[in-house]
Parts: C-alpha cells; sequence; structure tokens
C-alpha cells in the first residue's frame, strides 16, 4: 500500500510539471496561436513577467516589436503591441500597471535584452514606427499602384 500510495504521488507530480509550463512560455504560445502563419512563426524571446503582467520582445520574418500583456483569468492576453514606447514607465503607468511591477519589468526586460543579437534587438523597436517594414511595403505597393494609372 505504501508502495502504491508513492506511486500515484509521484504520478501527480508529474503531470502538474507537464501540464505547467512557464508564465514566460505562455506569454509565446498566446501570441503564436494569434499571429502565426504557416510559412512564417513568431519568435518571441525573451519574455519578462512581473505579477499578472508582460513585455514579450517579437520578431516574424523582417519584423519585429514588443507586445504587453496582461493575465487575465489565467490567460495572456495582448493589451498593447508597439517599439521602445513599450519599455516607458509612464505608458506602462498609463496602461494600468502599478509603479513597482513596471520598474520590474522594465529592468528585467532590459537585463533579458543584454544577451539578443544586436540586430535581432534593433527589430524590437521597429513595430508600428516610420522604419517598420510593413509601412515600407505598403509604400511601395502605393508606389508602384500610381505608376499604373
Amino acid at each position: 500500500m505504501r508502495k502504491l500510495k508513492l506511486f500515484i504521488a509521484i504520478s501527480m507530480l508529474a503531470q502538474l510539471g507537464m501540464a505547467n509550463a512557464s508564465p514566460e512560455e505562455d506569454v509565446a504560445k498566446a501570441i503564436s496561436k494569434i499571429y502565426d502563419k504557416p510559412d512564417q512563426k513568431v519568435v518571441t524571446n525573451p519574455v519578462a513577467v512581473v505579477d499578472k503582467f508582460a513585455i514579450a520582445d517579437w520578431t516574424q520574418g523582417s519584423r519585429g516589436g514588443r507586445a504587453l500583456m496582461k493575465n487575465i483569468n489565467g490567460q495572456w492576453a495582448i493589451t498593447a503591441c508597439g517599439a521602445d514606447g513599450i519599455k516607458e514607465l509612464k505608458n506602462l503607468k498609463d496602461a494600468g500597471i502599478p509603479t513597482k511591477t513596471a520598474e520590474a519589468l522594465i529592468s528585467k526586460l532590459t537585463q533579458l535584452e543584454k544577451s539578443e543579437d544586436p540586430q535581432r534587438l534593433k527589430m524590437f523597436s521597429l513595430f508600428g514606427t516610420k522604419d517598420d517594414p510593413k509601412n515600407k511595403e505598403e509604400s511601395h505597393h502605393n508606389h508602384e499602384h500610381h505608376h499604373q494609372h
């Protein structure tokens, strides 16, 4: 009987361990679920998590940026997308994040980003800016369209 109880306890712990991904992994999965394309997956890292908030750096092809996330009832949801502005204390506070949590998020992400490749790090600053590759594609398409007339 003692061995059976031990086996059941070990089995339960193993199941818990397999079912519980880290918050960082959960954030990456939430972003992938929304934005992955069959031919182009989103690469989400690094991810800084503090309490129920996260900032996730991401790249997808030639694009990149940052996502501000909040854990709502156990599910990670994107509350804002952007570039460097996501790392500004005022913007995080305006998004309803307590000051100490916002400061910790910025500090944690800044530390994690130190190990990123400089080229990839630059991509996190592009989303929604004039240098965003999506804007350049649209500009190129509009330019071509004018030549067709």
